[in-house]
């Protein structure tokens, strides 16, 4: 199926730079803040998203036009290696850019080699369309989410394509076939389709759109509010026995719809978990009037307890914690209104598409004017944060953190924040496929087996701001291992703060959703009478266990 065509791209990253301002001050970012112009930056993004100078396919053409599928073996981070098939269409020119469509095919798979027929199959429903369309088919062959045992009612242990696995797949293609990062898609079929739910709900300014193909669907009101600007058309079978209940996706079209988001729902009768490719063509021409909204002016941080968290940078924004619920709108050319709660600072990035750079701009935060400048441009700047996040469809060349005021009005209008992004109806039974992926996690994540009281750390009445003092905590235990003891205040783990009503279930909740199969080393703070101390643990998942 490769064609002869396989290419080994290993994905590098660079980490947005982050950190926590003191309040009152500011920091703006930049290198020579040499303040270049308006006409130097817009010369910049044109360079960028210009044709690109990729060599043509070493795959040659057939009789018909057409290419035939590669492969490119894509390098993660724990050294694995993951296949993702693509198929450009008959008129493929390395001197255009073109739309993609990110395919996943279902599972998990009982071994790897069904994941590459499942990945083929995805090249296979899409071809057709695809090719009249204009579009590459880019389907990545999931060998790792394989299950690691026979499924019972309550388990089906194995592991999920996570976002950065996502993100090293649209990296490799990027490297070796011309796309236009302002239309990436992504769907899937059955288990695939939810992975689109959750990487688009995760990096909300990634993609264009989603196309969920017999879904479990999402019922959770917060995750969704994550897809403001995401459109979503979903096909599902009336009759499908692969899904826990038709009212999974029925309820995520619901909220979408009351939300006011942009979807499509077609739920067709007496039909099962089965192709509906023949509805492809229209979703296409549906996709093609709906190009990424680049630098929308009003967007959302939503956390939740969803298996794929959400981005601390989501669009132009970035919280300094996992946890941080952030409203911002540019209500003006010259104002930028914030409110927040659980972050204590907010990282805004800027651009003239949001805002005039040549004068000064306010940055309000729940209420309070916390700056007001001028921002310098820097493409210094902008070219590391395209680098950052590679992609080149967004370009930020100003940025400035400021902190989340610590004051009683600030903390009113952040709790008021809070009570509207209250879901209005409870969230429905865990879907299956998060159900088992959950279970999975719990099995293989160390335990920390500690009890611990929420306890306050400043005298502010305007800050939630606390530390976790462990009542108890067992020998043999992750934290307990690397050194904390019973009687200890937890201040910080892997640089994340505590507030008033957080918890060690919490913590390990969001530790859990972060782990993989590579150790990481995680830093804990902690204050042991008047004396402050650092330990570090390691964090993976022991697939033994």
């Amino acid at each position: 199926m490769n064609g002869g065509g396989t290419l080994l791209f290993v994905a590098t990253y660079l980490a947005a730079a982050g950190s926590s301002i003191p309040h009152p001050r500011v920091e703006q970012d930049g290198h020579d803040r040499a303040g270049d112009s308006r006409a130097a930056v817009e010369a910049f993004e044109k360079s960028l998203i210009a044709p690109p100078t990729l060599p043509p396919l070493d795959e040659e053409a057939k009789d018909d036009g057409s290419f035939p599928p590669f492969v490119i073996e894509v390098e993660l981070a724990d050294e694995r290696m993951l296949p993702l098939l693509v198929l450009v269409p008959p008129d493929y020119d390395p001197s255009r850019r073109w739309p993609v469509m990110l395919a996943m095919h279902g599972g998990p798979t009982d071994s790897a080699r069904s994941a590459f027929r499942g990945a083929v199959r995805m090249l296979d429903v899409w071809r057709t369309s695809a090719a009249k369309a204009g579009w590459v088919v880019a389907a990545p062959a999931m060998t790792h989410v394989v299950a690691h045992a026979a499924r019972t009612a309550d388990e089906l242990p194995y592991e999920i394509l996570r976002v950065d696995h996502m993100e090293s797949l649209l990296g490799a293609l990027t490297a070796r076939v011309a796309v236009d990062p302002n239309r990436f898609v992504s769907t899937g079929i059955s288990l695939g389709s939810n992975f689109s739910i959750a990487f688009a709900a995760s990096r909300p300014d990634r993609f264009a759109a989603i196309v969920p193909v017999s879904t479990e669907g999402e019922s959770r009101e917060r995750l969704l509010r994550n897809l403001a600007h995401v459109p979503v058309f979903v096909l599902e079978g009336e009759l499908d026995p692969n899904i826990r209940d038709i009212q999974g996706p029925r309820t995520m079209a619901h909220i979408e719809t009351r939300l006011g988001h942009d979807i499509v729902y077609r739920e067709l009768e007496k039909r099962g978990h089965e192709s509906f490719s023949a509805f492809y063509p229209e979703v296409l021409e549906w996709l093609g009037e709906r190009p990424r909204r680049a630098y929308p002016r009003e967007i959302v941080r939503v956390p939740h307890r969803g298996i794929v968290p959400v981005a601390r940078r989501v669009h132009w924004i970035e919280s300094d914690t996992r946890r941080g619920l952030i409203r911002a709108r540019a209500t003006t050319r010259h104002r930028i209104e914030i409110e927040a709660r659980w972050a204590r600072s907010v990282r805004v990035f800027l651009t003239d598409h949001l805002v005039d750079l040549d004068h000064p701009v306010q940055i309000v935060v729940n209420g309070e004017l916390m700056f007001e400048d001028r921002l310098d441009r820097s493409i210094a700047f902008a070219r590391e944060g395209v680098a950052a996040t590679n992609d080149p469809g967004r370009v930020y060349p100003a940025s400035v953190s400021v902190d989340v005021p610590a004051s009683l009005d600030s903390l009113v209008r952040a709790r008021e924040l809070a009570a509207r992004f209250e879901p209005r109806a409870p969230a429905g039974t865990l879907s299956f496929w998060e159900m088992y992926a959950a279970r999975a996690l719990e099995r293989w994540f160390p335990p920390l087996q500690m009890e611990t009281t929420a306890i306050s750390l400043e005298a502010s009445t305007g800050t939630e701001s606390a530390g976790l003092r462990v009542d108890a905590i067992a020998p043999g235990s992750l934290f307990h291992d690397a050194g904390v003891r019973a009687g200890d205040v937890l201040i910080g783990v892997d640089g994340e703060p505590f507030f008033s009503d957080s918890s060690v279930e919490e913590l390990r909740h969001w530790l859990m959703r972060e782990a993989s199969p590579v150790a990481r080393d995680i830093r804990v703070e902690v204050k042991r009478g008047e004396e402050a101390l650092a330990f570090h643990a390691s964090l993976a998942l022991d697939f033994a266990n």
